[in-house]
């Protein structure tokens, strides 16, 4: 078949428009119309001038530099430098600039002033969906997910490891202060490079050193970020911060049209016991409402988020990380409490009584105990207990009757399939944050940084759920632009 003609010297007959570029549906557009529906409220709450400054050279729009970072982490582009490229050559980043190509270092300095702000944009994606109707709150699953640090696991110490290096940088800085103090000539009018260096990790290791021997101070710290710390993953134990995230089902026309992401946090704590509660506030916060039934998985089982889920009226689904345990048969929910007496019973009829007050890993508990002498006479001595001298003793929480109450409710049909649901609501969106967006580390540095960064990873794949029904809306557009222009207001 016959080739078509091409030339790269070809010229337009008439000069083609910027909107004719970028499709009706594009993602792009869909940026813009929710950067553009923004207020000066909003822009305020993020701390960006609009009217900017009356003298010097013109400076780049706050729209257009909010659009670019917005769109690409979108499309999974975070670096600066990235974003200077994409916006010389690629035709969604040119519309939405207007054809104007700002440098990594103003997109870089507008990220650094402003990215803290950008969380607004987050909570507006929540309240756009809400607007909207799109979310049915009555379900919704926590997670966590370890994303790793901008570090090299090498540059992670102990207190010993730090010693030693802090000598071995002594060591290098006295002779480097050596062979200047015996070179000819006057003396030079700043440090040489390599002495600045060494003195400059002499002082970081210095404060990393006194970081550890801080109360509660981890056992390891890394040199480049210190907030960041070690915690297992699938790619063995790297320095990494534990990612939060709360997920609801967007629904329309009753079918499942994907998921919004309605609250988030990072830590650097690699456990998830404590941020049960935290989560749930701040999902309320952003919806403006409890969802009727929240998703767990077994990390974040614990008597206090138990308590804490009862005080505030939310009912949990979570299953307890030693399940296996509840299948034996002298386990403690076995033995029977009788308040009247103060004592339990245990399934061979025996009563423990109340022996003392404990701490275990700073809980209080109360001990209840049997005679040794009864338990060696016992047909279940070394099932139940080997301890022939104490005797079987049980260990009782402050928040053992929560959790009696949970284990009922975990055991009944409905709590189980609703839990089937959890790992299809909330484990895919940390797989499409990771792979599509490229969020498998963190490009920022220091929990704040980092706090921020997935704030705005979260906005991004909110919004990617909401271009999807944006582009197909099942009412009339108009129905989105005023969402979209009332979501800024309190829910």
């Amino acid at each position: 078949m016959p080739h078509r003609p091409m030339s790269r010297e070809q010229q337009w007959l008439l000069p083609p428009s910027l909107d004719e570029v970028v499709p009706a549906d594009h993602p792009a557009r869909f940026v813009a119309e929710f950067i553009d529906a923004l207020d000066r409220d909003s822009w305020a709450d993020m701390g960006i001038d609009l009217d900017g400054d009356p003298l010097g050279a013109p400076a780049y729009h706050p729209r257009a530099l909010l659009s670019v970072w917005v769109y690409g982490f979108m499309t999974g582009v975070r670096s600066s430098r990235k974003l200077e490229a994409a916006c010389r050559e690629q035709l969604p980043y040119l519309w939405l600039t207007g054809c104007q190509t700002p440098d990594h270092i103003t997109l870089w300095r507008f990220y650094a002033a402003h990215r803290a702000g950008m969380r607004h944009l987050f909570t507006r994606t929540v309240r756009t969906a809400m607007a909207m109707q799109l979310v049915d709150l009555a379900v919704q699953a926590v997670d966590g997910t370890k994303v790793g640090a901008n570090v090299a696991g090498a540059r992670t110490y102990d207190a010993a490891g730090l010693r030693r290096l802090l000598g071995r940088v002594e060591r290098a800085i006295d002779e480097l202060e050596a062979q200047h103090a015996a070179g000819d000539g006057p003396a030079a009018a700043r440090l040489p490079a390599a002495l600045a260096d060494r003195r400059r990790l002499q002082a970081q290791v210095r404060a990393a050193v006194d970081t550890l021997q801080a109360p509660a101070a981890p056992k390891q710290i890394n040199l480049t970020d210190p907030d960041a710390r070690l915690m297992k993953t699938r790619r063995g134990l790297r320095p990494a911060y534990n990612a939060q995230a709360m997920v609801a089902p967007v629904e329309r026309r009753g079918d499942g049209s994907g998921r919004l992401i309605t609250a988030v946090a990072v830590v650097d704590a690699p456990g998830d016991a404590a941020q049960l509660e935290p989560m749930l506030a701040h999902a309320e916060a952003a919806t403006g409402g409890p969802a009727d039934l929240t998703l767990a998985d077994a990390g974040y089982h614990s008597g206090a988020a138990l308590a804490a889920c009862a005080r505030r009226g939310q009912r949990v689904a979570m299953p307890e990380a030693q399940a296996r345990a509840l299948q034996q048969p002298y386990h403690k929910d076995r033995f029977t409490y009788d308040a009247a007496s103060d004592s339990y019973r245990c399934p061979a009829g025996q009563r423990l009584r109340f022996t003392r007050r404990k701490r275990t890993r700073g809980v209080p508990m109360r001990l209840y105990r049997v005679s040794g002498a009864v338990c060696r006479a016992c047909p279940a001595f070394g099932i139940c207990t080997t301890d022939g001298r104490h005797g079987r003793g049980l260990e009782i929480g402050p928040h053992e009757a929560v959790l009696r109450r949970h284990r009922a409710w975990m055991a009944t049909r409905e709590a189980q399939h609703a839990y089937q649901q959890r790992q299809h609501l909330v484990e895919p969106v940390f797989g499409i944050i990771k792979a599509q967006l490229r969020a498998r580390r963190f490009l920022l540095r220091g929990l704040a940084n980092v706090k921020a960064e997935w704030a705005l990873l979260a906005t991004a794949f909110n919004l990617r759920t909401l271009w999807r029904l944006w582009r197909a809306p099942p009412t009339k557009p108009d129905r989105w632009d005023a969402a979209m222009t009332t979501a800024g207001a309190p829910a």
